[in-house]
């Protein structure tokens, strides 16, 4: 089972990827954490190209960290790694990309996979590599520049093969202030038991996380047959696994389903996938209880900005769960998925 509230332990919002002045960014190591505690963040770490930064005062957790460029993958681009957790600067000097990671998990460090869509990454890029903890599923600087901000398909492969990875967005902000604005766009909310930067950091090793573009999850439940979530209001639950299988619950399709349901000449439309439908209306808050022909049941809850709530009863009998959410402006959030290694 794989639950959390956000009622539970000490949540941080985090920044996990960002560059200064030090490197090729565009605000000192005091001004980019400056800019991100004013914005509500409590978790930081510059990773500057190739030069560990440290910041004078954070009103957070600071984790000192790193991106570096190593190796050549099957298209000729090499790896971006990030690195947290480390300040020992003999790590710049090691070349391989395996070796500099088995040396930051030797140090208590954790890495990731930078930005996989731009790096030109393919799967047995990605397979060659062990001990890294994630890749981001979302980059904003890659996204608002070039379009290649999104590493889902990369995330889903490694998935379907059994590896344990977990997804990160993140900024990778140079511009801040320079349109195209490349801050805020992407980050990670840490659940961890104090505020300390070592138990912080464990949680990200251990996916006790959720990444975000806006929307914010409140509670999460899953099991092998249940899954629920409380979240702002979405448009959209998608609940992603193994190749086509999975399922996809949009208010507008729940909408569409309610109206076509109470016409008795149109019902007809919806039989082949649903077998029951109820209704009801409290003071501005509506939820459909929905009987699947296949088995399964779903309710969603929704106001007038979006749904808020989804319970789904049903087998989810695949290697792996995940579940994103998507809000009315097209922006994501990303649960960790619920493993069956």
């Amino acid at each position: 089972m794989l639950e959390f509230t956000m009622q539970e332990g000490l949540w941080l919002k985090g920044s996990i990827h960002c560059h200064s002045t030090v490197s090729d960014g565009l605000l000192s190591p005091d001004d980019v954490a400056k800019f991100y505690e004013e914005k509500g963040y409590s978790f930081l770490s510059i990773t500057d190209h190739e030069k560990i930064s440290s910041v004078r005062k954070f009103g957070g957790i600071y984790q000192h960290g790193v991106e570096v460029s190593r190796g050549k993958c099957k298209l000729g681009e090499p790896y971006h790694i990030v690195a947290l957790g480390v300040e020992d600067e003999a790590i710049l000097k090691i070349s391989d990309a395996q070796l500099l990671i088995d040396y930051v998990n030797d140090s208590g460090g954790i890495t990731f996979i930078a930005h996989p869509y731009w790096s030109n990454l393919v799967y047995e890029d990605l397979v060659k590599l062990e001990g890294y903890v994630g890749i981001e599923v979302y980059n904003s600087g890659c996204d608002v520049e070039v379009a290649k901000g999104y590493g889902l398909s990369h995330w889903d492969s490694l998935l379907s093969s059994r590896r344990r990875v977990w997804g990160m967005a993140v900024d990778d902000s140079h511009r801040y202030l320079r349109p195209p604005i490349d801050a805020y766009g992407g980050w990670i909310w840490i659940n961890t038991r104090d505020g300390s930067p070592e138990e912080a950091l464990k949680s990200v090793r251990d996916g006790r996380f959720y990444s975000s573009m806006a929307p914010k999850v409140f509670s999460f439940k899953w099991t092998p047959s249940f899954l629920y979530v409380e979240s702002t209001p979405i448009d959209r639950l998608n609940i992603v696994t193994a190749n086509g299988k999975g399922l996809s619950i949009s208010l507008a399709t729940i909408r569409r389903l309610l109206d076509e349901w109470m016409k008795p000449q149109s019902r007809r439309l919806c039989e082949d996938i649903i077998s029951n439908l109820e209704y009801v209306s409290n003071g501005g808050r509506e939820e459909a209880h929905i009987e699947l022909v296949r088995g399964g049941r779903i309710t969603v809850g929704f106001i007038e900005e979006g749904a808020t709530l989804f319970k789904v009863e049903r087998e989810f009998n695949y290697p792996y769960v995940r579940v994103e959410l998507l809000d009315r402006e097209g922006r994501y959030a990303w649960i960790n998925p619920a493993l069956n290694l």
